[in-house]
């Protein structure tokens, strides 16, 4: 189940940052090329996955390090 919202999450995210992006680049800044529009959004794209990968690599870190410690008491 929690495999399955975060396929949605990620879908729904992925969605919503092109359109954005989409709607950046159509209206903010007509006056660049095509080539300059991909390249810019290839880099926001690759820096917010990588950024989402980091943080997930950082949650399972975690997790495996409280059931390392689960039965020493404090």
């Amino acid at each position: 189940m929690q495999k399955t919202g975060g396929v949605l999450l990620g879908i729904g995210l992925g969605i919503l940052a092109g359109w954005g992006l989409y709607r950046f680049f159509r209206y903010a800044l007509p006056a660049l090329s095509l080539p300059v529009k991909i390249a810019i959004a290839a880099i926001a794209m690759g820096l917010i996955i990588l950024l989402a990968s980091l943080a997930r690599e950082r949650h399972r870190a975690s997790k495996e390090e409280k059931s390392k410690f689960k039965g020493v008491e404090k």
